[in-house]
Formats: C-alpha cells, structure tokens, sequence
C-alpha cells in the first residue's frame, strides 16, 4: 500500500509511543500461544488421520475408558494460558485508561471527513479532509497533530455528526469517537517524525480520505508552536487566543453573565437565578432527587445542552433549553475550557474588560512623532 506523503506503508507499523511497547509484546505472545495452539491442532489431526485410517481386513474396536490426568492436562493448561492473556492485558489496558495527572490536555473533533484539534491555548489545527468540503480557512489551517517527545498528553474526542475511529498504528492505540459525548485517551511518543492517523470505523462516502498525520518534534519546538512561534502543524497561523478566552466570548455573546454572577449563591442576595460557576470543575454537585454529580467535561456540556438533566439542589430549572442549536462543537469546547478555568474571583462580569492576549503591549505607545517624554 502507498502513502502519498511518505512513500510505502509498512508491513508492520513502528513502535513510537509508550503505549506500544507496552502493547507490541503481549500481542506477539498471544500470537505465539494461538499459533502454536493451531499448529498442535493441525498436526494432531493429520497424524490421527493417517494413523487410525481404516485398514483392511476384521478390524476390532479396543475399549477405551479414557484418562482423567490427560482430561485435566488439556483443560487445566489452556487455562493457566489464557489467565495469563488476562493478567497481562488488565495491566495494559489500566494503563492505557489513566493518563497522568499533570498531562495537558488537547481537544479532538471529529467529522466527516477531517479531524479539528484545539490545544489549550487557542492553537488550531485541521488534520486531514477533503479539501472540496473544507472553507477557505480550514484549507489553509491543514496540518498535523502536534506533540511534544517523550511527554504525555491526553486528547478528548468527541464527533460532530457520525462515529469515527481515531488509529495511530505507530502508537498502537485507537480510540471509537462518539457524538454527544466525551472520550479520552493519551499520547507519550517515543520518537520524532510524523506518523500516520486513520479513522478505523467507516463513516460515509469519503472515509478513505479522513487520514492525517501526527507530528513528534523537541519539547522546545513544541511550546515554540504553543506560543505562535513556530509552523510546526503545516501551518504558519499564529496562536489566535486561547480555548477559554473564545469560551468566555461565547459566555458573554449568550447572556450566561446575567443569570450565573460572580459569587452568586444561596441566600447571598446577590443573584437569585442561578448558582455562580467560578470553582465549579471538580467540585461534587449535589443535584435534585438526592444524588451527588462530578463536574467533569461531560457534566458541564450536558449542563448547557440539556440543562433539565442536572438541576442543582436549591435552585430551579430557568436555563433555556435551546442552547444546543445555538453554538457548534467548537462552541461548547470553547465555553466548557472557560467554565473549567473558571476559580473564584476569575469570572468576569457582563462590563469587565477582557484581558491583554499573549504579547500584547502592557503599556500604551507614545502619539505618533512623539520623543515619548525623552528630550
């Protein structure tokens, strides 16, 4: 098979990632144990074949009563073997399932037929598509996925219209890509170069052309790219503000400031509509009918396209319902990366400036032909 942008695809992909090289040696064994099981089978079969053929002439049938040591080898030893296919995958696999704690965090969306990557601040990238389905912009903004060597990151997918598949082979993982709801896993590259990404799950016409590339390059290339300096996704576009700057946008553009104030609470006087959301992100909720709710990244999303779903204890439910034909995916990232930024005394109120964006000036400039007060 041919690639396009990097010549022929290897019979077996190569191993780049943390990931694979804990993976690559249990599939070679369960391999091995399956292959080894088949052969004994085959051969087993051709010698009984050839040895307990019908021959000529009377033929007595001897009386076998069996042995229960050889039933027990069969049964007991493909067991012991296959406990151990267990064993070892439960320790991959919990691995695989718990990113560490201090990971960054990017956001994948998938449609057909591109996959759309947002890192934490801001920094845009188009990974794959047909190019007669994309905007202008998308066009220009096609690239790779950009991570860092030898640091993990964790990417939470979610799809936009139909279930895709994100499959990196040279890391050894794939992930199912859902609509309506979040799913994570994480990266630790283990080599630089660029590295092949297919959706593994057929998703409609153009599925064969929704492939994309992953790019390893130095930790200090990659906060270069973080920080607008670098091109590093095939891209020059420069970082536009970050995730929680555009959410904040949203935040403000909805009218969300003139129902969720700053510090408001129960029985504080200070907004008598709906609780305040600085701190919200990790905090246990406790809603209507009794129960506790994590806000976690699904929490919040639900919380603002089904806003009946979760209703905190004390309040009452005056958040429209309307809000999931108002904004796009890219939209809720947006605003879930601002609700989660949110700590107390952040939130700004409905006439608060925003802040300077990254390398701003902090002072005004003198008046054109000015000395700037120097004589």
């Amino acid at each position: 098979m041919l690639d396009g942008n990097r010549g022929p695809l290897p019979a077996i992909a190569e191993r780049a990632s943390v990931m694979a090289d804990r993976f690559e040696p249990l599939f070679w064994y369960i391999t091995f144990w399956t292959a080894a099981g088949f052969l004994l089978v085959c051969a087993l079969l051709a010698f009984c074949c050839v040895a307990y053929r019908r021959k000529p002439g009377p033929i007595s049938t001897p009386r076998i009563l069996g042995s229960h040591r050889l039933e027990l080898f069969w049964t007991l030893t493909p067991l012991l073997i296959f406990l151990t296919f267990y064993a070892w995958g439960v320790w991959v696999y919990d691995y695989a399932v718990h990113p560490p704690a201090d990971a960054p965090e990017v956001f994948v969306i998938g449609k057909q037929w591109m996959w759309k990557a947002q890192y934490p601040n801001g920094q845009r990238v188009i990974i794959g598509g047909n190019p007669q389905n994309m905007t202008e912009e998308d066009r220009q903004n096609i690239g790779a996925l950009v991570l860092p060597l030898d640091r993990p990151v964790k990417v939470t997918f979610i799809s936009e219209d139909v279930i895709h598949d994100f499959g990196v082979p040279a890391f050894r993982q794939k992930i199912d890509v859902i609509p309506g709801r979040y799913v994570s896993t994480w990266y630790q590259p283990t080599k630089l170069g660029e590295f092949h990404v297919f959706c593994d799950q057929y998703c409609g016409a153009w599925h064969s052309l929704m492939v994309g590339r992953i790019k390893v390059v130095p930790a200090a290339e990659f906060e270069a790219f973080l920080e607008g300096k670098g091109g590093a996704q095939g891209s020059a576009n420069p970082v536009d503000g970050s995730l929680a700057h555009k959410g904040w946008q949203h935040f403000q553009r909805l009218q969300c400031q003139s129902c969720h104030m700053p510090n408001a609470g129960i029985g504080t006087g200070k907004h008598p509509r709906a609780p305040s959301l600085e701190g919200l992100y990790g905090r246990d909720v406790p809603v209507k009918g009794g129960t506790t709710v994590t806000a976690d990244d699904q929490y919040i999303r639900d919380s603002i396209v089904n806003p009946g779903k979760h209703v905190v204890e004390g309040w009452e439910r005056v958040m429209p319902g309307n809000y999931a034909s108002q904004v796009s995916e890219d939209n809720l990232n947006e605003l879930v990366a601002y609700i989660k930024w949110l700590r107390p005394g952040t939130q700004l109120g409905p006439n608060d400036k925003a802040p300077a964006p990254y390398g701003a000036p902090r002072t005004t400039p003198p008046p054109a032909g000015s000395t700037g007060g120097k004589q």
